[in-house]
């Protein structure tokens, strides 16, 4: 579905003590409008995703659409902010499947640990489920200058449209995941 220019917004969704990512501005050129909401000290993770959905409410609403949804995690992984992020996720997601349009990005920076790059490569599978023939996708994407020795796994797409079986699993050659689509 095509879209008009100044219909397109990049929504950047930064939790508390989150860093802005530096390749932010690649997202951003496709979409002339940004939005960008940032969790306030002693916003509970719950308040901010209630803020979050308000916000998407009013955008769903309007003939805007999301061309980009980042979501900019602070590495926390404590219960109530895993929920959170889930929640705040799907009310992206929510918005760019009714207008049929989108890419969510869960992005974290350098610093990011296994732990979470883990953890936001799960959500993005459990967000790609319910997104079977969507034209809508899911992106996990972390800052390329972290050293690691396996510098192929710092980004990684979910495609959503189903085909073959696959068991998920993140190719080494590409750094990229599948939700068992192609």
């Amino acid at each position: 579905m095509q879209h008009a220019d100044e219909a397109l917004l990049s929504v950047v969704v930064l939790e508390l003590g989150s860093s802005w990512p530096p390749w932010l501005a690649e997202y951003q050129k496709h979409a002339p409008n940004s939005v960008v909401i940032a969790q306030s000290a002693g916003e509970s993770g719950a308040l901010f995703a209630q803020r979050i959905s308000r916000k998407m409410d009013e955008i769903g609403a309007h003939d805007s659409v999301i061309h980009a949804g980042l979501l900019v995690s602070n590495g926390t992984l404590d219960e109530a902010s895993v929920a959170a992020r889930e929640r705040i996720c799907s009310h992206l997601l929510r918005v760019m499947i009714q207008k049929q349009c989108g890419e969510l990005v869960l992005a974290a920076d350098v610093t990011a640990g296994d732990a979470i790059r883990h953890e936001l490569f799960a959500l993005a599978g459990t967000l790609c489920d319910d997104l079977r023939g969507s034209p809508v996708s899911v992106r996990v994407r972390f800052d390329t200058v972290r050293p690691s020795p396996s510098p192929s796994a710092v980004s990684g797409v979910m495609k959503t449209a189903a085909s073959t079986p696959d068991t998920g699993a993140v190719s080494k050659s590409s750094g990229r995941a599948s939700n068992g689509s192609h």
